[in-house]
């Protein structure tokens, strides 16, 4: 099995230290998404692939947010977020390595993983990991692309570049892919209290080659059960019809 890559050059640090560190410079998707859980000065977050810790600035003029926890593979990010907000944690690691480490056990009132664990070779530990550390009743936000075909999680095929400057060369990540049904399929085996997202459609990054040419952009908020309760998942979708009805008719073969 691959590992998830560590990325070396100074790219991520260089975008995260002047993008998505205010409010207004998340997307209506994510904004959306984490207004109705509105986190408050007490809730406990951790945020999984943080770049510079921008959201925890954010959610702090924001929200109040003051317990942030933020994770970097990028050693290059972490430092820059550490000297941006030096009154937060930010852990430099996978969080696969981390979780059976200085994170084993740990869990958080709301798990944050925004162009994160789909940019990642180990999609679905990734997941698993970022759920596993939600606490009872809180909640997993995360960001996905979906597709009502086929999906792609194969890095040979479907890969962005990491490159602020938009050029077409540097480091690589995945670019996964996900068919809405086999996702919604997915966070159901999480047996969650509820599933609510928004997203629109659009198009890939202009450093991305990947084989779609129309994605649907997607923010998801997965709430864990707080109780035994074993009533239906509550099923919450503010996303493009086609996507809607692909989900309906269950996941592609």
């Amino acid at each position: 099995m691959k590992s998830n890559i560590a990325y070396q050059t100074d790219q991520l640090a260089r975008y995260f230290k002047s993008n998505r560190i205010a409010w207004e410079q998340f997307y209506h998707s994510e904004r959306a998404i984490i207004g109705q859980l509105a986190p408050g000065r007490h809730h406990r977050i951790l945020d999984i692939g943080c770049g510079c810790g921008g959201l925890g600035l954010a959610l702090r003029d924001r929200f109040g947010v003051e317990r942030y926890t933020g994770v970097e593979i990028n050693a290059l990010a972490v430092e820059a977020g550490r000297m941006m907000n030096p009154a937060v944690e930010i852990y430099c690691g996978d969080i696969l390595e981390l979780s059976r480490g200085v994170l084993r056990d740990a869990s958080y009132d709301v798990v944050f993983s925004l162009s994160c664990v789909d940019w990642n070779v180990q999609f679905s530990d990734m997941l698993a990991t970022a759920w596993s550390h939600v606490a009872e009743g809180g909640s997993l936000v995360a960001t996905f692309r979906l597709t009502i075909g086929e999906g792609c999680g194969d890095m040979e095929k479907s890969y962005q570049y990491i490159n602020c400057d938009g050029s077409l060369e540097g480091e690589r990540a995945a670019y996964v892919v996900l068919n809405a049904g086999a996702l919604i399929h997915i966070l159901r085996s999480f047996n969650p209290a509820s599933i609510h997202a928004v997203g629109y459609w659009g198009s890939p990054s202009a450093t991305a080659v990947t084989p779609f040419e129309k994605l649907c952009f997607a923010a998801f908020s997965i709430r864990k059960r707080a109780d035994a309760n074993a009533a239906a998942s509550e099923l919450v979708l503010d996303l493009p019809a086609e996507i809607v009805d692909s989900i309906g008719a269950g996941p592609a073969a």
